[in-house]
């Protein structure tokens, strides 16, 4: 059972990615020849929630410069109307082969993200409870009776460390030895956080139940929180925080619920025939060294391979999907072909996504508003990418004699830059690299010195050998070496806040690149920036054709001021 929750938790992840990005309503941020932009469309086409700004009016300007690229997504979709693309047979497949995913989407939204709400008072209470950060120590088995046990062995003096490393189920204890180091309110699950952040140093806690199974936790110290800002300029983040924990709970809550109201039933007959397949495949003494959690799909014909293994309300999957799915999941998760508890929850994980279809379908959310506009704006961005590559004239490409004269125009492009081959050693005293550089008279006394007092991490071993420099990467020491004789010791120089000398040994000049060799990513680089100029020159042109508003003040709707709490709202 424990590997059939471990694929839960992995598909889980991957399938919240799927589902996520639903918005609400919202004021008109442009027109564009009739057709409103709306405040929610243009946040569900530039998200801010990972962005961070150094002011609103940094936010607001990054802003603006996305709605005029939505502005010309716009203005492409009305052009792709007039010539018909959207009775566009290959587009209308397009469109339907994706409706799943917009399904998904509201479906997460009103199961997930609607019931996940946060008040003024739990980002308060939350603040509070940052006052202090603890360090615990921690172990999490998977039954009671363990857990019991163990808080015995723990009360009679045996080291928590040791019986972390060897009974917690949790992965990192392999490394920390159930040491979980300092952290604050909203680390943990919440089961074990309430129980840890009201101890006292040195207290150990009864087992604690949580969904991952029971905690035992002993509190090593508490201190004052140092992060702890005032409630004002904190209060955006913990909101955002806060969130995001509820919306794990509740999805974890939802796929429980899931799992219960379309159970999988295995096929034991299928996976019995297998696993006698499988037994006269092989010798007895090679197949007990085979793990019963696999099959060689190659081995199976075709009726073999459409062999049912599970199935639920609305659905079923055949051996050769399973076996194909579970090659994403690490070997030693994948459950025997004969435990069929585990099997039937990998295999609930793994179709879970074809299970919330069936369900969005059943509720009837192919009519609902919101999938039927996410739908349309999906088509109409796809009709302005297929205008943009198909529609649009493209410039010719050019031709030989334009190439060659960029070549020539522009000869630092194609330059292979001049290189120093030097050896370094980097000192944090100035008068200590003054006086190795006025007393090494050889470049071995160098190297040998530098084996034994350089400081760039990596380099000493090497005895300073930076190999063949350029500007890019040591650009005070290259423009130095530049000017330093072969054979001499050049510095100090300041990088990295200390003083390195280095001993010239070799330089190549600088050296041209041959035409032929540079000619075709010339005649890409120039049919880019043709395509990029004629882009800008249509926009231009229709842009005189059609009606374009902007309401910045809407724009500045957009942005919560609660994130920059020193600062008026400029725009409105």
């Amino acid at each position: 059972m424990q590997a059939g929750k471990a694929v839960l938790l992995i598909l889980i992840v991957s399938l919240a990615a799927i589902l996520s990005g639903c918005g609400s309503g919202g004021r008109t941020v442009a027109v564009v020849d009739g057709y409103e932009i709306t405040s929610e469309e243009f946040e569900n086409f530039y998200p801010v929630a990972h962005y961070v700004f150094g002011s609103a009016q940094d936010e607001f300007d990054k802003k603006r410069e996305r709605l005029d690229s939505l502005i010309i997504i716009r203005t492409l979709i009305r052009a792709a109307y007039e010539q018909g693309l959207d009775r566009s047979e290959e587009l209308a497949r397009v469109v339907l082969a994706n409706k799943d995913k917009f399904l998904l989407d509201i479906l997460y939204q009103k199961e997930v993200v609607d019931k996940a709400s946060v008040s003024d008072a739990e980002v308060h209470d939350f603040w509070d409870h940052l006052e202090y950060k603890i360090r615990v120590l921690h172990i999490v088995v998977s039954d009671s009776d363990t857990a019991q046990s163990l808080l015995e062995r723990l009360t009679s003096g045996e080291s928590f460390e040791k019986l972390a490393y060897k009974y917690s189920i949790d992965p990192s204890a392999r490394k920390n030895k159930g040491d979980l180091g300092y952290f604050t309110w909203g680390a943990l699950v919440d089961e074990v956080q309430e129980v840890a952040f009201k101890m006292e140093p040195g207290e150990l806690s009864p087992p604690v139940k949580s969904n991952l199974g029971y905690h035992l936790v002993k509190l090593v110290d508490k201190l004052p929180n140092e992060q702890r800002r005032e409630f004002a300029s904190m209060k955006v983040d913990l909101r955002q925080q806060i969130i995001q924990r509820k919306q794990y709970v509740r999805q974890r809550e939802f796929f429980d619920e899931i799992s219960e109201k379309y159970p999988v039933t295995i096929d034991t007959t299928t996976c019995a025939y297998l696993l006698h397949k499988r037994s006269d495949m092989y010798p007895p003494m090679l197949l007990e060294t085979l793990p019963k959690n696999d099959f060689d799909v190659e081995q199976l014909d075709r009726n073999e391979r459409e062999l049912i293994l599970g199935s639920w309300d609305g659905g079923q999957i055949t051996v050769l999907e399973y076996l194909t799915e579970i090659q994403r999941i690490p070997s030693n998760l994948r459950p025997d072909l004969d435990s069929y508890d585990s099997l039937a929850l990998v295999i609930s994980a793994i179709k879970r996504s074809d299970v919330l279809v069936t369900m969005a379908h059943r509720r009837g959310l192919d009519s609902d508003t919101q999938v039927i506009r996410k739908l349309r704006l999906f088509k109409e961005y796809t009709m302005a990418d297929l205008m943009r590559s198909d529609s649009i004239p493209k410039p010719p490409p050019p031709d030989d004699g334009v190439i060659r004269m960029y070549y020539d125009k522009h000869p630092d492009e194609f330059t292979n830059p001049a290189t120093y081959h030097v050896y370094e050693i980097l000192l944090a005293d100035e008068l200590k690299a003054l006086d190795l550089k006025k007393n090494i008279k050889s470049e071995a006394k160098f190297r040998e010195t530098a084996l034994e007092l350089s400081e760039r991490p990596g380099k000493r071993a090497l005895e300073g050998d930076l190999g063949y420099i350029t500007r890019r990467k040591y650009p005070e020491i290259y423009d130095l070496a530049r000017k330093t004789p072969l054979g001499t010791i050049g510095g100090p120089v300041v990088t990295r806040g200390k003083y390195s000398i280095f001993w010239v040994t070799d330089k190549t000049e600088s050296e041209l690149k041959d035409y032929l060799g540079v000619k075709r990513d010339i005649f890409q680089k120039l049919s880019v920036r043709n395509e990029q100029q004629a882009f800008a020159a249509w926009v231009e042109q229709r842009g005189q054709e059609i009606s374009i508003e902007i309401y910045e003040d809407a724009l500045w709707s957009t942005i919560n001021m609660d994130k920059y709490p020193d600062e008026e709202e400029s725009g409105s």
